[in-house]
């Protein structure tokens, strides 16, 4: 199957998700299942500066492949110089350029970015425009509903009419962030008008609902969000739903062995700092719903160093190896 000029191998792809998406996250989400992979969102102006925290969330490697670089700002000019630079500066390490248009994160919206340009569809028309006039790769976007509600048919057509190549839909408005329930009923919408593929995002919580957003609403790919935080395989067990195959259980030693590779991953891609930050964040995930999940996160959340979570986390996954075996 294809998106915005690309062949994947299924329609299942990971959400770019910030403090999460780093290189490790990509690469396992990729040996999971994805069929396409994101970046953490890309501040446009520190690109054009080529500012060192920012050119750290442009690091790709070659397993993640095909990889999307997702840019905001809320600048036309500005947004056009970061995508022209990301071509030149990333040729042939990412696949297609995604304009972060949802983002209901205050400190972003102030700006005028993410969600905020949902508000101006003049603006996020000539954000879209600058940045497919300067880009080599294909152009898609990101968004939500709107403000309070689907307000679709008027924030949606001028970025359409600048040509960018596809859609993702986060089905919530900006004012609910992520509370309430996703309205896949608006994907459904969009996907009956929209001229260009359409992703749709929102309470995807197992494959089982992935696979329904497909059938309910008739979008083309489902991106998986908070879900894969953890569970990795959730977009192989998709696909495997969605080819109409068996669906292979995750074992407790697939679980612990996952866990050190991320950790792994995290540690030489980003030094020892960047894998102790990894480990306190997954391991809540990595172990969510086993027994003695509380009490295990309580005691490695407290630990001080990767030695010593990684002490406390082996002795609580070969505990509960053995009360299996």
């Amino acid at each position: 199957m294809r998106y915005a000029d690309l062949e994947i191998s299924s329609p299942f792809v990971a959400a770019p998700m910030a403090g999460v998406s780093s290189p490790a996250f990509r690469i396992m989400a990729r040996e999971g299942g994805a069929s396409l992979v994101y970046t953490e969102m890309v501040s446009a102006a520190g690109l054009v500066r080529e500012l060192p925290r920012t050119m750290v969330l442009t690091r790709v490697l070659p397993q993640e492949h095909p990889v999307g670089l997702q840019l905001f700002g809320a600048d036309p000019e500005v947004m056009g110089a970061a995508a022209a630079k990301a071509c030149r500066l990333l040729a042939g390490q990412v696949a297609l350029i995604d304009i972060n248009m949802g983002c209901p994160v205050r400190k972003v919206r102030r700006q005028g970015a993410g969600s905020a340009l949902l508000d101006d569809p003049v603006r996020a028309g000539e954000v879209a425009a600058a940045v497919v006039e300067n880009s080599t790769l294909p152009v898609t976007v990101k968004l939500r509903l709107g403000w309070r509600g689907d307000e679709l048919t008027k924030v949606l057509p001028p970025v359409l009419a600048a040509g960018v190549r596809g859609v993702t839909l986060h089905a919530r408005s900006a004012k609910q962030a992520y509370a309430g329930e996703a309205d896949w009923s608006a994907i459904a919408r969009l996907k009956s008008w929209c001229p260009v593929p359409v992703i749709g995002n929102g309470d995807v919580t197992d494959h089982e609902k992935a696979v329904a957003m497909l059938e309910q609403t008739g979008c083309d790919l489902v991106m998986i969000g908070r879900a894969a935080r953890g569970d990795p395989w959730i977009f192989g067990r998709a696909a495997a739903r969605w080819r109409g195959e068996p669906v292979a259980r995750v074992s407790l030693e697939q679980r612990r062995q996952a866990l050190w590779r991320h950790v792994e991953l995290a540690r030489r891609t980003g030094g020892r700092g960047h894998a102790l930050h990894f480990v306190r964040q997954f391991m809540m995930y990595y172990t969510k719903g086993l027994p003695g999940a509380v009490v295990f996160r309580r005691a490695a959340g407290a630990a001080r160093d990767l030695e010593e979570i990684t002490a406390i986390t082996e002795r609580y996954f070969q505990s509960l190896l053995e009360r299996a075996a």
